[in-house]
C-alpha cells in the first residue's frame, strides 16, 4: 500500500509540475530543495516529509491530498466540500462498488437531462 501510495505521488508531482509548465529546478528552488530531490521524488527514489508535501501543493495551488489521488479531480474549486469529503471516502471502496456508483450517478445524469429538455 505504502510503495503504490508513493508511486501516485510521484506521478502526481512531475503531472502538477509540467501542467503548471515548471522545470524541475524551479519546484527545487520554490520549495527549498535541490534539483536532485525532485528529481528523486518524481521517479520514486526517495520520499520526503509531509511538510514538503505542503510545499509542493502549495506552489502548484492544489490541496495536498490531490497528491495522493490516484488521478486528478477535473475542476476540483467547483465541487461542494461534501462531495469532496465523499470522493475521499469511498476511494478505498472495491472497484465493483465504484462501478456500480458510477453507472448509477450516470443513468440519474442522463436522466436529469432527458428530464430538463
Amino acid at each position: 500500500m505504502i510503495d503504490e501510495l508513493r508511486v501516485v505521488v510521484a506521478v502526481n508531482i512531475k503531472r502538477y509540475r509540467k501542467k503548471n509548465q515548471m522545470t524541475q529546478a524551479q519546484l527545487a528552488e520554490k520549495i527549498g530543495k535541490t534539483v536532485e530531490m525532485v528529481c528523486q521524488l518524481e521517479n520514486n527514489i526517495a520520499s520526503t516529509k509531509l511538510s514538503t508535501l505542503e510545499k509542493i501543493a502549495q506552489t502548484f495551488g492544489i490541496e495536498p491530498f490531490q497528491l495522493l489521488l490516484p488521478r486528478e479531480i477535473p475542476n476540483y474549486d467547483h465541487f461542494s466540500s461534501e462531495l469532496t469529503e465523499l470522493m475521499l471516502e469511498i476511494q478505498d471502496q472495491p472497484k465493483e462498488f465504484l462501478d456500480s456508483l458510477t453507472k448509477l450517478l450516470r443513468y440519474h445524469i442522463s436522466h436529469e437531462k432527458e428530464t430538463n429538455k
